[in-house]
C-alpha cells in the first residue's frame, strides 16, 4: 500500500510508501486499489465493488506540498476527485480539531476513550456544555432500510446544536443512534484569531487549510474565492451518508480526513449532473443502495475513498453523494478496526478559467432573491481588487499572471462583480492616497524651520 496514513493517534498502514513519493501513478492506483480492498472487506461494501474497483473512475493523486499547492492555485479539478495521500501530515494539519471536539471523539485514539457514534459525541458535547456554542446539522437514517431520504433533527438548517440534540434525543430510536452525522460544524459566533489574514472566524480549527498556506508561503489572497471563515467539520459512524446534491455557492471544495475514509461519488458537470440531480435528488446512498442507484454510480465520472490522514479536491458544482466509512487503515499486525469518520472542508474558488467560467455560468442563472449568491459575487469582487492591487508591479510570478488572467477574465463577464472590484479598487487608491499624503506632511519642515532655513 501507498502512503494512505492515517490521523494523529490512529492506526495507519505504510507500505510501498516508494509507490507514492517517487510520484508514480500506476503503483499508487494499484496501492489504492489494494487499500479499497482491505478497508470494504472489513466494513462491508456500501457500494458495488465493480463501481469501487473500476480504473476509470479512480480519482487522481498528488504527491507532494508543492505539487498540492499548484493543485490548488491552479489546477483544473472539474469532473475529478484529486487525494493527496498523508497530506494533513505533509501540511501540518493533522492536529488542529478544537480540543472539546477532540476529547469528545476520542482523541488520541484508543479503543476505550473513542466514541462509537456520532450520537455519542453529541451526548459528550452537550455534558460539556459545547452544543450550545456550536451549530451545524445533525442527520440519520434507519441503516438496513431501504428508505432513500435521511431525517433532520431539530430542522434542516445549519443552527445551534442544543436543540438538534433535544430533538435527536426524541426522535432517533436506538437503531438509528449509529447512522447519525453530525455535518457543517462550526462556531455559532465569530472567535478573534490572529491569523494575518482576519480579525474573526467561525472556524472550529486551530488552523485552517487556508491558513496552513498562508503560513508556509502561499499567497492565497490570489484566488478568485477561499471561504475558511465558516469552514464544516464533519462526524460520522460507518455508512452515514451525505444526500446527493450540487453545492448551493459554485465553488470547489478541500477536505481533509483526520480518521476513518471518505467515499465521494461524482457526475460529470452538465448532462450528466442534470440528469443525476432529476432521479436522485437528496437521495442518501447507504446500503442497501437500489438498483436505480446502482446504475446511477455506474455513471459516475469518478468514485474516490480519500483515506485517513489525506486531503482531496473536487469541485461542488459537479453533483456529488458521500458514504463514510468508519475504520481505520490495516497495520502490519491489525486488520482495519471500527472508528468515527471525522473530515473537514473549505471552499474556494482557484485560479483555472475553467471554474471561473462554472462559477460565471451560475451567476448567470441565479434567482434575484439569492442572497447567497448575492453575498458571493461581492465577494468575488472583492477578491479580484485584492488580486489586482497585490499584482500590480512589473516581473509577475506564473501564479501573478494567471491571477491577473483570471480577474480580467471575470471581470469581462460579469459587470455586477466588476462594479464591486471597482468600488474597492477605489477604496484601495484612497487609502494609499493618504497615507501618501500624512508621510508627505510628517517629512515636511515647520514654518519656523522653513522660516530659519
Amino acid at each position: 500500500m501507498g502512503a494512505f496514513s492515517a490521523g494523529s493517534g490512529s492506526p495507519q498502514l505504510k507500505v510501498d510508501d516508494k509507490a507514492l513519493l517517487l510520484g508514480d501513478n500506476r503503483m499508487a492506483a494499484a496501492a489504492y486499489q489494494n487499500q479499497v480492498s482491505q478497508v470494504m472487506e472489513a466494513a462491508g461494501w456500501p457500494w458495488p465493488a465493480s463501481v469501487l474497483q473500476d480504473p476509470s473512475k479512480q480519482p487522481r493523486f498528488v504527491h507532494s506540498v508543492p505539487e498540492f499547492l499548484r493543485e490548488l492555485q491552479l489546477g483544473n479539478h472539474l469532473d475529478q476527485v484529486v487525494v493527496f495521500p498523508g497530506g494533513a501530515e505533509a501540511m501540518q494539519q493533522s492536529e488542529v480539531l478544537d480540543p472539546d471536539i477532540a476529547e469528545a471523539v476520542g482523541i488520541p485514539f484508543s479503543s476505550t476513550s473513542s466514541a462509537s457514534s456520532a450520537y455519542e459525541v453529541l451526548e459528550r458535547l452537550a455534558n460539556k456544555g459545547a452544543v450550545d456554542r456550536l451549530k451545524g446539522k445533525v442527520m440519520y437514517h434507519f441503516p438496513g432500510s431501504t428508505e432513500r431520504k435521511g431525517r433532520s433533527a431539530g430542522g434542516t438548517g445549519n443552527t445551534v446544536l442544543r436543540p438538534k440534540w433535544d430533538a435527536l434525543q426524541g426522535d432517533c430510536p436506538e437503531a438509528a443512534r449509529s447512522s447519525v452525522y453530525l455535518a457543517e460544524v462550526r462556531q455559532c459566533h465569530p472567535q478573534p484569531c490572529d491569523d494575518g489574514l482576519r480579525k474573526k472566524r467561525k472556524s472550529t480549527l486551530a488552523k485552517t487549510m487556508r491558513e496552513r498556506c498562508h503560513t508556509i508561503g502561499a499567497d492565497v489572497r490570489k484566488m478568485l474565492f477561499w471561504d475558511d471563515y465558516s469552514e464544516g467539520l464533519f462526524v460520522g459512524g460507518n455508512f452515514s451518508t451525505y444526500d446527493l446534491h450540487v453545492d448551493c455557492i459554485p465553488s470547489s471544495n478541500v477536505g481533509t480526513v483526520f480518521r476513518g475514509h471518505k467515499l465521494l461519488a461524482i457526475w460529470r458537470h452538465g448532462q450528466d449532473t442534470k440528469r443525476v440531480m432529476r432521479d436522485h435528488f437528496r437521495e442518501i446512498f447507504s446500503p442497501p443502495i437500489s438498483d436505480a442507484q446502482t446504475k446511477a454510480l455506474e455513471r459516475a465520472c469518478c468514485v474516490a475513498m480519500a483515506p485517513p490522514g489525506s486531503i482531496y479536491v473536487f469541485s461542488g458544482t459537479n453533483a456529488h453523494t458521500v458514504c463514510n466509512v468508519g475504520f481505520t487503515s490495516s497495520t502490519p499486525t491489525l486488520p482495519p478496526q471500527p472508528c468515527l469518520c471525522i473530515s473537514s472542508y473549505e471552499a474556494f474558488i482557484n485560479l483555472h478559467t475553467r471554474h471561473a467560467d462554472v462559477a460565471l455560468a451560475a451567476c448567470e442563472d441565479y434567482d434575484s432573491s439569492d442572497e447567497d449568491m448575492e453575498d458571493f459575487e461581492e465577494e468575488v469582487g472583492e477578491a479580484i481588487a485584492m488580486i489586482l492591487d497585490r499584482s500590480k508591479d512589473d516581473g509577475l510570478s506564473e501564479i501573478d499572471a494567471a491571477a491577473r488572467q483570471t480577474a480580467d477574465y471575470v471581470l469581462q463577464r460579469n459587470p455586477r462583480i466588476k462594479r464591486t472590484a471597482d468600488k474597492e479598487l477605489q477604496r484601495f487608491h484612497e487609502i494609499d492616497a493618504a497615507a501618501a499624503a500624512a508621510a508627505t506632511a510628517n517629512n515636511s519642515p515647520s514654518p519656523a524651520a522653513a522660516s530659519a532655513a
